[in-house]
């Protein structure tokens, strides 16, 4: 799966929102920026959770979809 993901900086307000909505450690806090960065994309499922809480709207999730995907039909 995996995903990639974009953090608009420079838009971003320091909140953590992103990093907490993230239930499986994706987003993590960076102590010397004091921003959120994607440490683990190849991971990310697609959940938009933190897109989606991102009070800023400053993260954008873009699926990786190069792999092949199984239809079920």
């Amino acid at each position: 799966m995996g995903a990639k993901i974009e953090i608009d900086k420079e838009s971003c307000t320091s909140c953590k929102t992103c990093v907490k909505a993230c239930f499986i450690d994706i987003l993590r806090w960076d102590e010397v920026d004091k921003k959120p960065v994607a440490a683990y994309e190849s991971e990310c499922v697609w959940c938009f959770t933190c897109e989606i809480n991102c009070p800023a709207h400053c993260i954008n999730v873009v699926p990786d979809v190069s792999e092949q995907v199984v239809s079920p039909f």
